[in-house]
């Protein structure tokens, strides 16, 4: 399924009217890295399929304090970009749901902060590319664009919508019963997406995360 256009929520112009540059050096691919363990891999192979599908554009690792030296010394190996950020950790009002994983992902936020990029496109360490994929890039501006995510994942499987069938890429397939209140909030897939970073986004981020919960599946 094609990305989905989001508003940018700092957005000043319109972006359609907005030229877009014959070549833009400050774009690049950002993944994510934490802890000693075997993700690494991922990263590398992540690294290897962007050079095997001739992308013009660099892959920046951001990475927490705990990833090994070892580690760090084989992504430059493959010509990753490495930056060490730090952890964010969860808000004071959500100690309760404090799980370490929650750390890792709010952490994923300090992508925002590379602003020495126009735009990025975010990549799951665990996926493959096998075709080139430039072309996200020149999407317009302003815009945030993801996939919308698959209710049919077994990761939804504590989920209403996973139980009933219902799968937001396919509403057709299986409406929502009105028994059951308001439709669901559309969910987009993390995995991957296209964004521009800002600080002023990066900043809204961490206030909204302050007043929202975890999300719990309906």
């Amino acid at each position: 399924m094609a990305p989905q256009r989001i508003p940018n929520a700092v957005s000043k112009t319109d972006p359609l009217r907005r030229p877009k540059p014959a070549s833009a050096p400050s774009r690049a691919f950002v993944t994510f890295l934490a802890g000693n363990g075997d993700y690494v891999k991922g990263v590398v192979g992540l690294a290897k399929g962007l050079r095997k599908a001739n992308s013009k554009y660099p892959l920046v690792v951001a990475i927490l304090p705990d990833v090994p030296e070892e580690h760090r010394k084989i992504l430059v190996s493959q010509n990753c970009i490495v930056r060490e950020i730090e952890p964010v950790q969860p808000p004071a009002n959500q100690t309760q749901f404090a799980m370490a994983y929650y750390v890792i992902n709010y952490s994923k936020l300090r992508i925002w902060e590379f602003v020495e990029y126009s735009k990025m496109i975010y990549l799951d360490g665990d996926i493959q590319v096998f075709d080139n994929i430039d072309h996200l890039f020149d999407y317009p501006d302003n815009y945030f664009y993801a996939v919308m995510d698959c209710f049919c994942e077994k990761t939804w499987s504590q989920s209403k919508q996973y139980q009933i069938g219902y799968c937001q890429q396919c509403p057709d397939k299986v409406h929502w019963p009105v028994e059951l209140g308001p439709k669901p909030p559309l969910y987009f897939n993390a995995g991957m997406f296209v964004f521009e970073p800002n600080l002023s986004t990066y900043d809204d981020l961490l206030k909204t995360l302050k007043v929202t919960l975890p999300t719990f599946f309906c």
